[in-house]
């Protein structure tokens, strides 16, 4: 009995396990590289062709509609648009969140289709494997982007069309979910009408093995005949990235070669192993005389039109983007995982002991030690150099756009974005956008112009706004002053004051709910001090602000419930209570918060969902290792 439970529990547990990892990883990945502030891409295509038009109400269906360079990514946009929405500020560490829900969903997908078609031996390795190749950051670019979502509506939506309609009766509801999945396609990226031509293709190896009659397959090929007919001529050429399209044979081959022997890029000989185990897929699916059992069918089936698809967005890729013929960038890579997955999937398809004679198995066992080699040295390799090179830099320029933005906005010098780190490419161009009044009030927490306070009362020393270097007034020699944002603090110099600092603002109200972001330093709730929130009418105590580790010298967060009436900021420095500093509010609606919170405690989420797995694996093998049935 409990051999059948665990049967049944731990291929659940595992699933979940894996479905945290990956969201944990890239979780904590986004919370120590990213930043909340939009840049590049998302100016135009989410701030002057989205979210300006919904705010504005002025065309916004057209806008919606609009090509950004060479796609139509109008899921990603109506994506975004609902998060902003709801959450009140343009929050891209809010998307970037979200859409770690894609790789983490696939995945478990992934895992699932492995367990019904596969031997249960290799689900253990298989789902380490789908942890590792989509936790990790291989495409960071994609793990801090909110924008590119569209890679994984790209992928997720293909796979669906793939494993579903050439497989199902037509007019049945699995049949018009594949059929929906490759429409959608469409308006995920250029290139998303290719899951209806792979449906095409393994239609025609089905026809080609007398699998399928053209009766049974036309309502199928005609739709996507039909979807393919409407990507293809519905396509958008963007001018100004012609020059970057691959300009001869040769760019247009290396680019794909570069693509194929990812992640090992010392030889390109080893694009030949790293995809062997799907070409011999290839062979034995389509040209063996020996027949298939229908399970291994369809399954060897999938395998394939996902690998075919994982080409097609290759040659785009080197047509579109080879000039010179580059190394694929990071924003690619999603779809060169998933080439590794085809791999993998087939190296354990190929393993099942009917399907290859028992000389052939002994070149797959070859064949697949090779391929794990070349990939658990080529891997490791490149996390190493992602995290060595490419992180830190884009760390140090998140950091920086965020300064010099914030400080324009608070200022309004224009000086402060005479700068690279900038999100967006020229500051001429960067004003323009941001300076459009519906996206300059909903930008995030980390740049936007905190609530006004104004002293009613105080006895506190307010420090002013354009402070650069320590000692500022209130603040201890050794606290660095907030640049550009007030303060107020009781620390009075080397002799104490004579008696208790007090302040009180003058009334507030947040406008968006969710929290206030104080900025806090000091011993602010101990031997007689406090920081309160207090109703502006009856002076009753609304909330207490601290944050959750001391500051001592540094500045420290601290977040609070924002009250929904009006409210007062009350501090007290007691004589001789040691001292402490506080800045004026920033707003941070719900969902901003609590994705924050979820970045924070990422590594925490991978680190118990491992713990997880592998206590379930214990008490799996061990039940099975106890129980005569």
């Amino acid at each position: 009995m409990l051999k059948k439970f665990f049967t049944v529990v731990t291929p659940v547990g595992f699933a979940l396990s894996l479905f945290a990892f990956i969201l944990g990883v890239r979780w904590a990945v986004f919370d120590r590289y990213g930043m909340t502030l939009p840049e590049w891409d998302q100016w135009d295509a989410e701030g002057l062709k989205l979210l300006a038009p919904w705010y504005n109400q002025d065309h916004f269906l057209s806008a919606l509609f609009t090509p950004h360079n060479e796609h139509r990514v109008v899921l990603t946009k109506l994506l975004n648009l609902g998060l902003t929405v709801a959450n009140g500020h343009w929050d891209q560490r809010l998307e970037a969140t979200f859409n770690a829900l894609f790789p983490a969903s696939i995945a478990v997908a992934f895992f699932l289709l492995a367990r019904r078609h596969l031997p249960r031996r290799w689900l253990g390795a298989f789902g380490v494997f789908l942890g590792f190749i989509l936790a990790f950051p291989f495409a960071w670019q994609n793990v801090l982007g909110g924008f590119h979502s569209q890679q994984f509506f790209l992928v997720g939506l293909a796979l669906i069309a793939i494993a579903l309609l050439p497989f199902s009766k037509p007019w049945s509801g699995r049949w018009w979910i594949g059929a929906a999945a490759a429409l959608l396609g469409l308006f995920s990226m250029a290139s998303g009408f290719f899951g209806a031509v792979v449906v095409i293709g393994l239609l025609g190896v089905q026809y080609f093995r007398h699998e399928r009659t053209l009766r049974s397959a036309w309502p199928t090929l005609a739709v996507c005949v039909a979807i393919s007919a409407l990507g293809w001529f519905t396509r958008h050429e963007f001018a100004p990235h012609a020059s970057l399209k691959a300009q001869n044979l040769h760019d247009f081959a290396f680019t794909i070669i570069r693509s194929l022997q990812w992640p090992a890029p010392l030889s390109t000989w080893f694009a030949l192993v790293l995809w062997l185990p799907w070409t011999w897929l290839v062979v034995r699916v389509v040209f063996s005389s020996r027949p298939l059992s229908a399970p291994h069918r369809a399954f060897g089936y999938f395998i394939l039109g996902l690998g075919v698809w994982v080409w097609l967005q290759l040659v785009a890729t080197g047509y579109a983007r080879g000039a010179g013929g580059p190394p694929p960038a990071s924003r690619y890579i999603d779809t060169l995982v998933f080439g590794l997955i085809a791999n993998a999937l087939a190296l354990m398809w190929l393993a099942a002991p009917e399907l290859l004679t028992r000389s052939a198995r002994r070149w797959l066992a070859v064949a697949a030690l090779s391929w794990i080699s070349i990939f658990a040295w080529g891997a490791p390799t490149e996390l190493r150099q992602i995290f060595r090179d490419d992180l830190p830099a884009v760390k140090v320029y998140h950091d920086y756009c965020e300064i010099n933005v914030r400080n324009y906005l608070y200022t309004g010098n224009e000086k402060f974005l005479d700068h690279e780190e900038i999100p967006y490419p020229g500051a001429i161009a960067f004003l323009e956008r941001i300076g459009v009044p519906a996206l300059r009030q909903i930008l995030p927490v980390t740049v936007r112009t905190p609530l006004k306070v104004v002293a009613a009362s105080s006895t506190f020393i307010s420090a002013g706004v354009q402070i650069l270097y320590p000692p500022a007034p209130g603040l201890r020699p050794n606290t660095p002053p907030l640049t550009y944002r007030r303060t107020w603090g009781s620390y009075a110099g080397a002799s104490a004051p004579a008696n208790d600092l007090e302040f009180m603002s003058a009334p507030l109200r947040a406008h968006f709910g969710g929290y206030l972001k104080f900025e806090i330093t000091g011993e602010v709730s101990t031997s007689g001090n406090y920081l309160e929130l207090r109703d502006a009418f009856t002076g009753a105590k609304l909330a207490t602000i601290r944050s959750d580790k001391a500051p001592g010298a540094r500045w420290r967060a601290a977040y609070v419930q924002a009250p929904s009436e009006k409210f007062v900021i009350c501090a007290r420095g007691a004589k001789g209570a040691p001292p402490f500093a506080f800045s004026e509010p920033v707003e941070m609606p719900n969902g901003s918060y609590w994705a924050w919170i979820l970045n924070k405690n990422g590594q925490l989420i991978a680190v118990l969902s491992i713990t997880i797995a592998l206590i379930l694996s214990g008490l799996a093998w061990r039940t099975s290792r106890s129980s005569p049935t």
